[in-house]
């Protein structure tokens, strides 16, 4: 088959190391197979040929005329090139044949050993096996945390070259997920690698800590993928073990489970507090005359309002379990240009200078969750894997009560919304229960339940918003306490503050 090869380019920018006679004669040479557990895997409709030197990939499944082929292996060459997660000689082309109209669109590089085939020979030490898996994860936390891209996380689609460094050799990347797929694929490593014992786990952990903190700069990650990575399926107590000396080295400081709550008959229950101090003090002084002491603020303590370093100092003393909110994230991290609003930014921005360096680490080491036998308490969402960005609402209580079920969770207190009232099932029928005085739990199967907010509601009310949970009865008591906000929208307004802001707290949504 006589073809007419044109050369797109190689991923290290230099000349290709490959020519277009390199190219026909691998074209005309016969096909490897692919199939899953083989030495070459690969999606259907990718051609592969194969020499002791080379690997050359026809992307079969894309069928363009030349102008157009040459234009995606252009784009696909300078996505690569920006990755920096190929081998630097792999080189993109476009052959043409007179008796086809498509084009043929792709790839020679050097022939790799793929990691899944290294791992199973025994003359691999174990140390150079860690160093594989610390390259891999290398490669795959740099993209996503720069690109907001992820690698394929299988073994096959990783290869060492004769210096042992790692590349990565599938053409294909995804969307990242924030470790959902990662903490899947673990998974699947701890599984089907017999060798990852709970040792060699525990030094495996304390590398993924590291990288987490080298290309992320956020702790929340550790607890991110330790959750996820808690409902993986490992059918032996052995992978169970070696899972949890990963997970104990990848966070240091996992969120703890609750037990003394189950001594206090009633718990408050707070969110989205944001800053407003004269709603947080009329709040705290209830509790104070119930004898309250125990309770959970859903997050946000800062955002909206004027007075993150009051409320952050109020709480700090109050005795109640705080978790964090985006608010108090974005803050921490100084990380407000993306996922917040213009107004929310501003607010965020006149915080970060008026708050300590102390209290913005003391924002920074809030657990995202809290859980015991009977709830869990999350700012967000329980279907979301960062636990402060989703919402419970319309769209998406279904999927949350699914999830409360399959993790067999009764109840779940969260914030975010400023909504209060109770999404709940009763046994197959899922609905939304307005926020009554006072309502029975017991009379559903799961339930999400939210407050309202303290500092910011949304629902055309007046006041500070929170709840009081009967542990002892399952019931829940809904309040709305009024305080003296006149002096509060005056400091706002003296401050510039977004009057949309200051028409929230006077029940104009």
């Amino acid at each position: 088959m006589n073809n007419i090869i044109t050369l797109i380019g190689s991923v290290g920018g230099d000349n290709p190391t490959y020519n277009e006679q390199d190219i026909s004669l691998l074209l005309n040479s016969p096909q490897t197979d692919l199939l899953y557990g083989n030495t070459f895997t690969g999606r259907p409709g990718t051609l592969i040929y194969i020499t002791e030197k080379y690997i050359l990939k026809i992307r079969s499944e894309i069928r363009l005329e030349a102008m157009s082929a040459k234009r995606w292996a252009i784009q696909a060459l300078e996505k690569e090139r920006s990755y920096e997660v190929h081998h630097p000689q792999k080189t993109w082309f476009v052959a043409e044949t007179a008796s086809d109209s498509h084009a043929l669109i792709g790839n020679i590089c050097p022939r790799l050993q793929p990691l899944h085939q290294l791992f199973t020979q025994s003359e691999v030490e174990m140390t150079q096996r860690l160093n594989y898996l610390t390259q891999l994860f290398n490669l795959y936390f740099r993209l996503a945390s720069k690109m907001k891209v992820r690698l394929d996380e299988g073994l096959s689609n990783f290869g060492i070259d004769a210096a042992a460094k790692l590349y990565y050799l599938d053409d294909d990347t995804y969307h990242w997920d924030r470790f959902v797929s990662c903490a899947q694929m673990l998974g699947v490593y701890f599984r089907s690698l017999t060798w990852l014992t709970a040792d060699v786990a525990g030094q495996f952990g304390q590398n993924v800590h590291q990288l987490i903190l080298e290309h992320f700069q956020d702790a929340q990650y550790f607890i991110v993928l330790a959750e996820q990575l808690k409902d993986v399926f490992l059918p032996s107590p052995t992978q169970r073990q070696a899972v949890d000396s990963f997970i104990k080295t990848l966070d240091l400081q996992p969120p703890q489970q609750i037990n003394h709550f189950s001594q206090d008959r009633y718990l408050a229950i707070l969110a989205d507090v944001h800053a407003n101090l004269p709603a947080l003090k009329v709040v705290l002084n209830f509790l104070k005359l119930r004898n309250i002491q125990q309770g959970i603020v859903l997050g946000d303590v800062v955002g909206y309002g004027p007075h993150p370093v009051q409320c952050i100092e109020r709480l700090q003393n109050s005795g109640l379990l705080i978790i964090k909110g985006n608010h108090d994230h974005g803050l921490a991290t100084h990380n407000f240009s993306k996922g917040f609003s213009t107004t929310a930014a501003w607010v965020l921005e006149w915080s970060s200078k008026r708050v300590s360096t102390e209290q913005k680490n003391w924002l920074a080491e809030l657990p995202p969750l809290l859980h015991t036998e009977q709830w869990l308490a999350v700012h967000g969402a329980p279907i979301d894997p960062t636990f402060f960005n989703a919402y419970v609402y319309e769209m998406t209580y279904h999927d949350n009560l699914s999830v409360l079920q399959r993790k067999h969770i009764p109840l779940c207190f969260h914030g975010h919304t400023h909504q209060p009232g109770i999404y709940a099932r009763k046994k197959f029928m899922d609905d939304f229960y307005p926020p009554p005085e006072e309502i029975d739990l017991t009379t559903f199967s799961y339930s999400l339940v939210c407050p309202g907010s303290i500092g910011q509601p949304r629902n055309g009310k007046i006041g500070a918003q929170f709840a009081i949970y009967d542990q002892v009865e399952r019931r829940l008591y809904f309040h709305n306490l009024l305080y003296n906000s006149d002096a509060l929208f005056q400091e706002m307004e003296a401050e510039g503050f977004p009057n949309s802001l200051i028409n929230l707290l006077r029940g104009r949504p």
